[in-house]
């Protein structure tokens, strides 16, 4: 069985995400680990953790580095990503990741990711594109997005994210991502969202969280979805539906 997620509605999945929906350049160093369990109502789970580590080398070049995990009864897959973040000017910068993967039954998985994202203090946008492939059995998909994010007043944040993916097969699936969050204080932060996709059958989530930082440099954040035919990839689209909760421990240092 070869697992990976086409659309991972669960907020805490981490693509050089900080938290959730914006992006993170590394200041110094960083550390951002994410574990989610997904308890689906057929009966079956999964359960996927990341660790991710930026360090800013020199001024304008970051390197990423991540190990993740996807662990369902019988079946582990462990992905191991190293990748660049560059700094063009002060608003822009491009993330670009290479993950090599392997599951508990030897087979291999090459990942690549680019993103480009345009950031300034009240607005972010970005285009990016991913690809996966497994060469024992020569299948293979595309996920480009499209996100922005931006504040109409300094405490709210809206976000948006669209995802639509391609496979080998001809396949075409449809995912939008939606998020608002509110700083309540320099401590505290809520946040509530969607998510609809399309494969063979309509598909939504419904988000909730919060977040706490306990320093400026120190937060905690927790997730809870309610997934309804959410697009997932086993080896082609497929809807899944169940309960989701996460949490994502975000250290600069």
């Amino acid at each position: 069985m070869r697992l990976r997620t086409a659309f991972r509605a669960i907020v805490l999945v981490v693509l050089i995400a900080a938290g959730g929906a914006g992006p993170a350049v590394a200041e110094g160093m960083r550390n951002i680990a994410s574990v989610a369990l997904v308890s689906y109502f057929d009966g079956s789970f999964r359960v996927e953790s990341s660790d991710t580590f930026l360090a800013r080398i020199v001024p304008g070049f970051t390197v990423l580095a991540r190990v993740s995990r996807n662990d369902m009864p019988g079946y582990t897959q462990h992905v191991f990503t190293l990748g660049p973040v560059v700094n063009f000017s002060d608003t822009t910068y491009a993330d670009l990741a290479y993950g090599l993967g392997i599951d508990s039954a030897g087979a291999f998985t090459h990942e690549a990711e680019a993103n480009f994202n345009y950031e300034t203090e009240s607005t972010w946008a970005g285009v990016g594109v991913r690809a996966v492939f497994f060469p024992a059995s020569g299948y293979y998909y595309l996920l480009p997005s499209f996100s922005g994010k931006f504040h109409p007043v300094p405490a709210l944040g809206l976000f948006g994210k669209a995802f639509i993916s391609i496979d080998s097969a001809g396949v075409v699936t449809n995912s939008f991502w939606g998020e608002a969050d509110y700083t309540f204080s320099p401590t505290f932060q809520a946040n509530v969202g969607f998510t609809v996709s399309r494969a063979e059958a309509f598909g939504y989530s419904l988000i909730a969280g919060a977040r706490v930082s306990f320093t400026a440099k120190l937060s905690l954040q927790y997730s809870l979805q309610y997934l309804s035919d959410t697009v997932s990839y086993l080896a082609a689209p497929q809807p899944r539906s169940g309960i989701s909760n996460g949490l994502i421990l975000d250290w600069k240092f």
